[in-house]
């Protein structure tokens, strides 16, 4: 069987790639926003480290912008819609400041939930990711 492939088609084949590969090549910035101050350990060890990975993986195509301390203005309850406002395009934040939000996941905010022992936090993140 024979393939054949008019003008056209191999025209516009051919122009989605070349376009696709410019907007590839195009530097992306990401900003993202959140409540704590840039020296605690959260901005410190988490964020900051990712930022500097996405700014290595991606060749410095993908830049990242860190605005701590509410820089961009609002409050903490307010993060949420700045990312579904698309004022900003990642924010840090906690369930327990958009009460009634997610209802499901504040099960994991209510006293005694976690098991007390050392690896609390892993196991409730675990539980919370399996549950979500």
């Amino acid at each position: 069987m024979k393939l054949t492939v008019n003008r056209r088609t191999a025209i516009v084949a051919v122009s989605g790639v070349l376009l696709g590969s410019a907007a590839w090549a195009q530097q992306l910035t990401l900003r993202v926003h959140h409540f704590l101050p840039a020296q605690a350990s959260i901005p410190r060890l988490v964020i900051e480290p990712w930022a500097k990975k996405i700014e290595a993986d991606s060749g410095g195509r993908i830049r990242v912008q860190v605005f701590p301390a509410m820089q961009l203005g609002g409050t903490p309850p307010q993060l949420y819609d700045q990312v579904k406002d698309g004022v900003v395009d990642v924010v840090w934040t906690v369930l327990g400041h958009t009460p009634g939000r997610f209802p499901k996941m504040e099960v994991f905010e209510l006293p005694f939930i976690a098991p007390s022992h050392e690896r609390t936090a892993e196991v409730t993140s675990k539980a919370a990711w399996d549950y979500a």
